[in-house]
């Protein structure tokens, strides 16, 4: 093909991508490394299906049994092309180190609205003695299939809404089932009244025309009283309106003031950076012991409760000290309740489970800055190496002869003269992230009390001693030794009174919640009204969930979603259901 161009204008010819040229996770080859070309992939274009079949008696042939695709291994021819020897070892190392990665998505320039996900494997052999080679490499893709690179998200608005049921009808344009990300978000909190006046819920359950289904929380919520369960805290703390500063506390004296606001936190939530507002301690106070702020409300007697909070706590500095109590209590003392303290040298603390104000078992918890439980967001930058011609400019003297009367004459002339050395530089390319749990609990129901703290495994206690003991406060403790913890926060609380054992709770989802179910690996997240990083709760599924039957086919899909029917309809959860449609 001609190329052509305006000569009365400044031009310049590009060098375009080759139609098969790959981009690894967003980057084609030949825009990071120079001299590299593709010339040809193989392995794209089909994919042969095993097929299980058995013979039935004398009669002829086979009978189908099953179909499956095996794992699929595309090859990429390229071409590297190098100035001399040290080039060529400088440009391969510079390849090796870009398919060095574990797992990537790789997107093809003829076909840019789709995408691979797979390993790169680097077997390339080269001619010895050459500068300019060709060679192949290679991406082994265990799920063979690929994938629409823009995700498809459709919303309860795409759909037909009647009572406690959202019906939708899915055109799949894929030829491969996609197994969806099915998603409910909790309508937002207020706060105080029964679960019937806000977004409150006790299960949500997606079905399909094959009865296939998928089920999250506790359907049996549908024959409870209506009394059952009763929202007395909802609050993120934007503010701190409705708590009351100070109070007591058993790890140490009150000395100390509150306020909000942020700490520098961003987290990220599904790729999206967000910044969370947090209560904490506005002073100290002073002391010789552990001292320091508290914050506590008020609610209506309670014998059995459900307290969920999402906060933060870690140090920077080794000789960091202090501690986080996060308490139910009656009039005289804690009914249950944890505490994390941390109060010598190193990156270590203790948490501490109570019950009937006694200390009833201990774990260890890291509480260094980027911890697993409560730390911040590691923020880790990428880069890839990229090489790049440096310009070089050098005086050159020129003899220059000239015939003057006849006769030869030479002068010396100095010109300019640039050269361009190859060079490779760190580009960047962005970062990737590490969110940590940031979410406990506490469940009482008579006789059993459940502790789960960041992201230990959850503590189980018997309880009978505060059988006849009802809760009458919520309360947090934020305190310290002498230098004080670098981050010491509670970000949101969320407390139920509860009838039943935690298994029969209705409202398993308390407004401003998200639970996410993943069909592609049969995982379920929950993301707490106020927190923007969510953690794997498997307990929420049922155990006869149709994970892998679940899926979306060629065509129509009829999909039906619905949830506790004493659900208000003034605060019905939305539900979404996402996917990318999968090709051979």
């Amino acid at each position: 093909m001609y190329e052509f161009r305006d000569i009365n204008e400044f031009w310049c010819i590009k060098n375009p991508l080759p139609a098969e040229a790959v981009s690894i996770n967003g980057q084609y080859l030949e825009n990071v490394l120079k001299g590299y070309r593709t010339l040809y992939t193989k392995g794209r274009e089909s994919l042969g299906a095993e097929l299980n079949t058995f013979s039935v008696g004398v009669s002829n042939g086979e009978r189908f049994k099953s179909k499956r695709y095996p794992s699929r291994i595309i090859t990429v021819g390229f071409q590297l092309i190098c100035d001399d020897a040290n080039d060529f070892r400088e440009k391969f190392n510079n390849l090796n180190n870009l398919l060095s990665l574990e797992k990537a998505d790789f997107v093809f320039h003829d076909e840019e609205d789709k995408f691979f996900t797979g390993y790169p494997i680097m077997d390339a052999e080269v001619e010895e003695g050459e500068n300019s080679v060709k060679g192949e490499w290679h991406i082994r893709c265990l799920y063979p299939f690929k994938r629409s690179v823009e995700p498809i998200i459709v919303t309860s608005e795409d759909a037909q809404v009647s009572g406690n049921t959202a019906t939708f009808n899915i055109d799949y344009k894929g030829v491969i089932p996609a197994y969806p990300v099915l998603c409910a978000e909790f309508s937002a909190p207020e706060t105080g009244g029964n679960y019937s006046e806000d977004g409150d819920c006790g299960f949500v359950a997606f079905m399909d025309a094959y009865n296939h289904i998928i089920q999250l929380g506790n359907p049996d919520a549908i024959d409870l009283d209506e009394t059952a369960i009763t929202s007395l805290i909802n609050k993120a703390f934007t503010n701190i309106s409705g708590w009351t500063s100070g109070g007591t506390a058993k790890s140490g004296s009150v000395t100390g003031t509150m306020t909000t606001g942020s700490i520098n936190d961003t987290q990220w939530n599904r790729g999206k950076g967000q910044t969370q507002t947090y209560a904490k301690p506005n002073s100290y106070g002073s002391g010789t012991g552990m001292h320091g702020s508290g914050l506590y409300k008020t609610v209506t007697a309670s014998p059995s409760w459900n307290l969920s909070i999402v906060h933060r706590i870690c140090c920077n500095s080794l000789t960091e000290t202090g501690c986080f109590e996060c308490a139910v209590r009656d009039a005289s003392k804690v009914l249950t309740g944890f505490v994390i303290t941390k109060d010598s040298a190193g990156t270590t603390g203790t948490v501490s489970y109570i019950i009937n104000d006694e200390v009833v078992g201990t774990d260890t918890i890291d509480l260094s800055y980027y911890n697993e439980h409560f730390g911040y967001c590691k923020k880790t930058p990428v880069y890839v190496t990229q090489t790049y011609e440096d310009p070089v400019t050098t005086e050159v003297k020129e003899r220059v002869v000239t015939t003057e009367n006849g006769e030869e004459v030479e002068t010396w002339v100095t010109r300019s003269e640039t050269n361009y050395v190859t060079k490779t530089r760190e580009v960047f390319d962005g970062y990737t992230y590490t969110q940590s749990n940031l979410n406990s609990s506490i469940v009482k129901a008579y006789n059993q009390t459940i502790f789960r703290v960041g992201n230990l495994p959850a503590r189980t206690f018997n309880s009978e001693v505060i059988n006849d003991s009802s809760a009458t406060r919520v309360a947090f403790y934020f305190g310290t030794k002498g230098t004080a913890l670098h981050t010491n926060a509670v970000a949101s609380c969320a407390f139920r009174k509860t009838s039943g054992y935690y298994e029969t709770q209705p409202n398993v989802f308390t407004a401003g919640d998200v639970v996410e179910a993943d069909c592609n690996d049969a995982t379920i997240a929950l993301f707490r009204n106020g927190s923007m990083g969510g953690y794997l709760t498997p307990n929420l599924g049922a155990f006869g969930n149709d994970w892998e039957s679940f899926c979306l086919k060629a065509g129509s899909n009829l999909i039906r979603a619905v949830w506790s029917p004493w659900v208000n309809q003034n605060y019905v959860p939305t539900i979404k259901i996402m996917y990318n449609e999968v090709y051979i």
